[in-house]
């Protein structure tokens, strides 16, 4: 048994795989597994793969039907033996580094998972640290719910809390099985988001490496993660749903409020996809999203005290549907 699986998801990025699976081989860390998980792509990724697997022992390949990140993240979680799980995208690299430190630190405090930070990386090659506004350190069970649980799915400034990316952490494979955490397969895009927040709820202790960037997240033109997503609203109202239906229920905190900001949150970020379309597909769009009763229901009695002033007034428009108006303020 390997002491650490990475699964790698593949999807149509030949020109950048090849970096990707070099950062990894490049570990100073070497008792490792790799699984690439093909999930369907019509470029050369296929054959890469298996090039790969020719090359290393260690590296394993899943090809299976496209069935987006989710999908294919699940695939790789189920074939994993490792004693701890990592996820790497892969059009991005780690630092050598990572999972030397991330195993390091998870032994010494016996942790279920550890975060790191991150570089943000453009595509002119400049590139920004991206840390969180917590401390660094252990997070005990008590020290999660008291600073974590306030913005564990969404913060009062309606943006996201600082447990998020999969792909900056790394979980103990039996947290993982014991919860039985896996992604949905119905939630293509923001998957960290729903997978994130039961990871931090679930959790009796992590570790926060403040400072140390040993994840290059690369913003890549035309990638999953910049392109416009088609049939959005309905995967992220899908994704609210579980978070309801999980969250909603809960007696040891109140996450009525975080729950109506990750709604609203995620309108904002569809009636921002709008401004590509033409104005009558905009238009229908925006009306489908205004009058969701998801979303009627979040905008009810909602707390908006530490929201921006120009969002507020974009919140007021869309709680009052005044369409023209919120078109020409994301425009």
């Amino acid at each position: 048994m390997p002491k650490l699986s990475i699964v790698v998801p593949v999807y149509n990025v030949e020109q950048y795989l090849d970096r990707c699976v070099n950062s990894i081989l490049n570990q100073d860390f070497s008792d490792w597994e790799m699984i690439l998980v093909d999930d369907g792509s019509t470029d050369q990724c296929s054959i890469l793969c298996d090039s790969f697997a020719e090359k290393d022992p260690r590296i394993k390949v899943i090809h299976k039907k496209n069935g987006g990140l989710s999908s294919a993240r699940n695939a790789g979680l189920r074939l994993a033996g490792g004693v701890y799980v990592g996820f790497v995208d892969s059009d991005d690299t780690i630092r050598k580094d990572m999972y030397f430190r991330m195993i390091e630190v998870a032994e010494k405090y016996h942790t279920d998972f550890v975060m790191s930070d991150y570089m943000r990386v453009f595509p002119n090659g400049s590139s920004t640290l991206i840390t969180q506004k917590i401390e660094a350190g252990l997070y005990t069970k008590e020290k999660i719910k008291a600073e974590i649980y306030p913005s564990l799915i969404m913060g009062k400034n309606i943006d996201y809390g600082p447990v998020l990316e999969v792909w900056r952490s790394m979980y103990r494979r039996s947290f993982l099985l014991d919860n039985n955490l896996m992604f949905s397969d119905e939630v293509r895009w923001s998957e960290d988001n729903l997978f994130s927040a039961f990871a931090g709820y679930y959790a009796d202790s992590f570790y926060y490496l403040k400072g140390e960037a040993l994840y290059n997240y690369y913003r890549n033109e035309g990638t999953i993660t910049t392109s416009y997503k088609k049939g959005a609203w309905q995967v992220y109202s899908r994704m609210n749903e579980y978070l309801q239906n999980f969250f909603s229920e809960k007696k040891d905190y109140d996450f009525s409020q975080e729950l109506k900001w990750h709604m609203i949150y995620y309108a904002c970020v569809c009636v921002s996809q709008t401004k590509s379309l033409d104005k009558a597909e905009a238009v229908e769009e925006l009306r489908m999203i205004l009058n969701s009763q998801q979303l009627v229901n979040a905008f009810k009695n909602v707390d908006l005290s530490r929201v921006s002033k120009k969002l507020r007034v974009q919140l007021f428009l869309m709680k009052y549907k005044v369409i023209p108006l919120v078109r020409y303020l994301i425009n």
